[in-house]
């Protein structure tokens, strides 16, 4: 054959991590393991959004309480010693009726991510974090009117 040429790897390779976008808006990051907060933070960071972090519920409450109207979205661990992640939640939006808190947890079933819808979640995602996950969820709760 004339030409026989074979498509180079490009960025095609992997579309849908190839078209997440990312943002500018600011994400409060929920969690007391500190390599899941850092690594959901680098994530995050990586797409443009700045990030505060929180080690546990009270924190992340006293974070939002004097930051609320800077804090676009909280990533929130379901799990936590102490206040977890839907009593957290809770209070959030007792704060803030319009609080966007994407829940995420390890065990990630459709029962779970329904209770967290149920109870006023904004989205849900699973542990590990994939990229392509994280990032579409929060740039879909943040994009929802």
């Amino acid at each position: 054959p004339a030409v026989d040429e074979k498509p180079a790897a490009s960025a095609d390779a992997h579309p849908r991590e190839n078209q997440l976008m990312g943002g500018a808006e600011t994400i409060l990051v929920v969690d007391d393991e500190p390599t899941v907060r850092e690594a959901a933070g680098e994530m995050l960071a990586y797409y443009g959004y700045e990030v505060l972090f929180a080690e546990n519920g009270e924190s992340a409450l006293e974070i939002y309480r004097r930051q609320m109207d800077a804090i676009d979205l909280v990533l929130m661990d379901i799990s936590m010693p102490g206040m977890g992640g839907y009593q957290c939640m809770r209070e959030m939006t007792k704060l803030n009726p319009s609080a966007r808190v994407i829940i995420a947890s390890g065990y990630a079933t459709s029962g779970h991510a329904r209770e967290a819808m149920d109870l006023g979640a904004a989205g849900f995602v699973g542990k590990p974090y994939r990229i392509s996950d994280i990032i579409a969820t929060v740039r879909d709760v943040l994009d929802r009117a």
